[in-house]
């Protein structure tokens, strides 16, 4: 059996003309952008735009990076259309925000945002038997994923199968975070059954600067210098993974795959051409603290334990400027302004970590329990 592709190539700095290069090398042993766009189809471009950040906070998937996609795709005759759900905000905004209305403007692509929910049928028995995806990404010929290398409190990182969650509508994903509750493992079937509706034939990763530390939307970048690609997105998660000096199994969404069957999960099942992992490995990438504890114990004691030693969300009172955007998003309706001041009752938060997410000024970041931050010393 032929195993997955995933391509690597080296990228110094999104320079236009050496990240077109880089994108187009990685994508040639695929079979180049022609063996997935014909004359006149219509190709969403699915990047990372989480909220409404500057391109150099590596929070999103980088202009530059999309406007070389972009060219690519013309050149292969596709009609370009950018579209996403972001976490808050509209999708005008963030595109304005992040700088893509000029890109947008000279490369020719339309904005396509999320409205419409369809249900989809997963083919699972259990309770995710089906799922919603945009409408707007099922009608689309094309679908070219294009996720940026970041950490993530739930799934560890965030890149292709995760990025993919932009699929889903607006406040559904909310919905969604406060059905998983603080079972993440549901979380990530959830994200890998979204991930393989929606069919990307093409995963393009923005590797060149990623965000360690407090990410999704509160970290550092780091340069990585990489760009990479394949038609399946959790070999390409798999592989970075390990580039990034982390086991296969760190991620989350890689297990779920495997658990429903789905997609190349090891290594071994991996073709890497290109760059190999050791020409590109980045060393002491910071992650994320783990953000839950799920154990076989009765209610009483999982809540006590929970307390001591899960993770919880804290507000930096001197970064919060009470712009709401976290008491707007919060799935279980923990959080609220009380005498001019972001109060959370931990009793109802689920620690799905949206507040982070949302916030715009990184006021938001991570508290660890007492017990863990204990047992680590």
């Amino acid at each position: 059996m032929p195993k997955t592709k995933v391509t690597i190539q080296k990228c110094n700095g999104y320079v236009p003309d050496s990240l077109e290069a880089a994108i187009r090398a990685c994508v040639e042993p695929l079979g180049g952008f022609s063996a997935f766009v014909r004359p006149g189809d219509r190709v969403l471009l699915k990047p990372n735009i989480l909220n409404n950040s500057k391109p150099q906070k590596a929070v999103t998937t980088h202009p530059t990076f999309i406007a070389a996609v972009a060219r690519l795709v013309t050149e292969a005759g596709g009609k370009v259309l950018l579209g996403d759900s972001p976490a808050f905000g509209s999708l005008r905004k963030a595109v304005k925000a992040n700088g893509y209305e000029e890109m947008m403007r000279e490369v020719g692509v339309t904005l396509l945002p999320f409205e419409e929910s369809r249900v989809v049928k997963t083919g699972n028995d259990g309770p995710l038997h089906e799922i919603e995806i945009a409408g707007e990404v099922l009608d689309c010929d094309v679908v070219i994923n294009l996720p940026k290398i970041k950490t993530h409190g739930q799934m560890f990182l965030t890149m292709a199968v995760k990025n993919l969650f932009g699929c889903v509508v607006g406040r559904r994903k909310a919905q969604w975070h406060l059905e998983a509750g603080k079972n993440y493992e549901h979380f990530a079937r959830m994200l890998a059954h979204i991930a393989r509706a929606c069919k990307p034939a093409l995963n393009i990763l923005d590797g060149v600067v990623a965000m360690e530390g407090n990410g999704p939307n509160s970290g550092t970048p780091r340069e990585t210098n990489l760009v990479a690609a394949s038609t399946d997105p959790v070999a390409l998660d798999v592989v970075i993974t390990n580039v990034l000096g982390f086991e296969t199994d760190a991620m989350n969404t890689t297990r779920a795959a495997r658990e429903i069957g789905w997609s190349a999960t090891e290594l071994d099942e991996i073709e890497i051409i290109g760059e190999s992992i050791d020409d590109v490995r980045v060393a002491d990438f910071k992650t994320a603290r783990k953000r839950d504890l799920i154990l076989p114990l009765p209610a009483f004691a999982k809540q006590i334990l929970r307390r001591l030693f899960t993770t919880r969300p804290r507000i930096d009172r001197t970064k919060c400027r009470l712009c709401k955007k976290c008491v707007d998003i919060c799935p279980p309706i923990a959080m609220t302004i009380k005498k001019g001041r972001v109060k959370i009752d931990f009793g109802r938060c689920i620690r799905c970590f949206c507040c982070q997410e949302a916030c715009p000024d990184g006021a938001i970041d991570v508290k660890e329990g007492l017990l863990s931050k204990m047992l680590r010393r």
